[in-house]
């Protein structure tokens, strides 16, 4: 054998045995549930597209899995993601991530469900899948204005420029004027730590308790911010958090999308007592992000609530990542 052969065959087994590692999702119609050591591979499979936090592996896991049923499949080299949250049935359900075949690919998943006697219909469709459908006048597409996410600029945040941002510079003002005189320290905790993850649940838990979360009364966002804290280290989750006079009285937790261009926040829990604190913590995560060449901050959705709608859009999103349900015509 000569050494050019030895060499490319110890190559080909050496490819052979670290692709053996990996777990690839099965093929659609079969699922199976995305654990923590599949996150380097999930992430290779949506690297090329726009960090919408609803197919982050984290979000996935976070919130998605709260009912412990996520699962996913590949489908004509896309993702098919079985989205459950047990809060919200109505918009649970199979999503197509991806921008191969696309149109075969939906009737090859309208075909299993109407085998399996089921709603014919895809959920939390990203937009890039949509622009890939060759014959939208087919189906039915809506839509899913709850579901869009906010994407902020981080430097506009940051400066609060503008007559477009003169609301949220007020605001901020204010908390400044309602705090002077007060020690205000902008810190970042170490999520390693069972001591600061304690103490951080304890601080959210009294926050809660002077201030119910009226949108919330099966209290899932207490299970997801557990995962949040549980996954730190695993899932990279970053914090700023706001101390006045030494005592915490806000924290965010988000983490870096793939392409580093995105900061994608995950919880932003705050002391309400003191006014207008959630837009004084939003800009200073605005400012890190400015220092740290991020250039936008995905707020997530609003989930239909009113009040968080409102305030989101008084952030002045400069886009949106939207969402749709496709249903058969």
């Amino acid at each position: 054998m000569s050494s050019y052969v030895a060499v490319n065959l110890l190559f080909y087994v050496q490819m052979a045995l670290l692709y053996t590692d990996i777990r690839m999702p099965p093929i659609f119609p079969d699922f199976a549930p995305p654990k923590l050591e599949d996150q380097s591979i999930y992430n290779r499979l949506v690297a090329e597209f726009p960090p919408h936090s609803d197919i982050s592996f984290i979000t996935l896991h976070i919130w998605w899995n709260l009912g412990e049923q996520l699962a996913i499949s590949t489908l004509n080299n896309n993702l098919v993601i079985n989205y459950h949250l047990p809060f919200d049935k109505e918009n649970s359900g199979y999503s197509l991530i991806g921008k191969n075949a696309v149109d075969n690919s939906i009737e090859t998943i309208f075909v299993y469900l109407r085998q399996e006697h089921r709603a014919l219909k895809l959920v939390h469709v990203p937009d890039f899948v949509i622009e890939a459908i060759k014959n939208p006048e087919k189906l039915n597409i809506v839509e899913e204005s709850d579901y869009n996410e906010y994407i902020l600029a981080s430097k506009a945040t940051a400066d609060l420029q503008g007559g477009s941002y003169a609301s949220t510079r007020r605001r901020v003002n204010r908390f400044l004027r309602e705090t002077q005189g007060k020690k205000i320290e902008v810190k970042i905790l170490d999520l390693s730590s069972l001591g600061i993850k304690d103490q951080l649940f304890s601080y959210i838990q009294r926050w809660e308790k002077d201030h119910p979360w009226i949108n919330d009364p099966e209290r899932t966002e207490y299970r997801a911010i557990e995962k949040t804290l549980r996954h730190a280290i695993v899932f990279n989750i970053q914090n700023l958090a706001i101390y006045i006079n030494e005592q915490l009285h806000a924290v965010i937790f988000y983490h870096r999308s793939l392409n580093k261009k995105y900061y994608v926040v995950h919880h932003l829990k705050v002391d309400y007592s003191l006014p207008y604190i959630v837009d004084y913590a939003t800009q200073q995560l605005a400012k890190k992000a400015v220092e740290e060449d991020v250039l936008f901050i995905n707020m997530e959705m609003d989930l239909g609530i009113e009040g968080l709608r409102e305030h989101k859009m008084g952030l002045k999103p400069v886009h949106f990542f939207r969402k749709y349900t496709i249903t058969p015509v």
